[in-house]
Formats: structure tokens, sequence, C-alpha cells
């Protein structure tokens, strides 16, 4: 868990500095607050996208647990946002191409029942089997 949340802080500053632009996903709980705001019905269902762009504070503080805290502005209104590591979902970004899913915390119920896999649709999964690794020095 504390590497996909590692990635996912990688990933969200590099996107931001070479393209200006990322998104956030995140899921409603109750360790996580955004400032008065907070959460509206939809989002404590559907989750939150945060948007950070040349606009938004810089100043991000990131702990050691992977939490995040910074002030982002909703309208002309400033809030104090706190982000808990559980509930960071992913990063993306359009302009990129990119993104970057957690699926180590799911919506689901501890006591949901395990999914089948013979019911997944396999037609777009590529298999990586007839790939060969380049023995190269190159770093891409």
């Amino acid at each position: 868990m504390k590497k996909q949340v590692e990635y996912l802080q990688r990933l969200f500053h590099d996107i931001w500095n070479d393209f200006g632009k990322v998104y956030l996903l995140v899921k409603y709980s109750s360790k996580t607050s955004i400032g008065k705001r907070g959460f509206t019905a939809e989002e404590r269902e559907k989750g939150l996208i945060l948007v950070f762009n040349n606009k938004t504070n810089s100043k991000l503080d990131w702990d050691t647990d992977g939490n995040l805290t910074c002030i982002l502005a909703f309208g002309t209104r400033k809030e104090d946002v706190f982000i808990h590591h559980d509930d960071l979902l992913g990063v993306f970004s359009p302009e990129a191409k990119v993104q970057f899913f957690r699926n180590d915390v799911v919506n689901e119920p501890a006591d949901a029942p395990e999914r089948d896999l013979e019911s997944v649709d396999y037609k777009h999964v590529v298999s990586i089997s007839k790939f060969k690794r380049r023995k190269s020095t190159e770093r891409i």
C-alpha cells in the first residue's frame, strides 16, 4: 500500500510539472476533510476529483504516511484540505494520456463476495508474455 501511494505522489508531481494540470481522485471518508465545504451527497457516493493547475497553490505537504495537506480554491472560496492516504484512489491527466488508479482500496464492504474471474471480459487485455525485455542501459 505504501509503495502505491509513493508511486501516486511521484506521478502526480511529474504530470503537474510536465503538463501544468493534474487530477486527483479522492473517495469520501471521515478521515478526509475538505475544509468547511465538505463533500456533497454525490461526492460521498462517487468520490471527488480535485484539479491542480498553475493557479493552484504549490505548497503541498505529503507526510511520511502519504497523507496530503494543501489549500485549494472552490470557486472564490479557499479551503484547507486534508486527504488521508487510504482515500487517495488515483491520479490522471487527459493531456498526458496517463492514469494510475490504486486497486488496494475498494469501496466494497469486507464481507462482499469475491469477484468471479471467469466473468471478466478479457477481449481488451493485452498479454505481455509475447514481449521480450530489452537489454539496454538507456532509461526511458
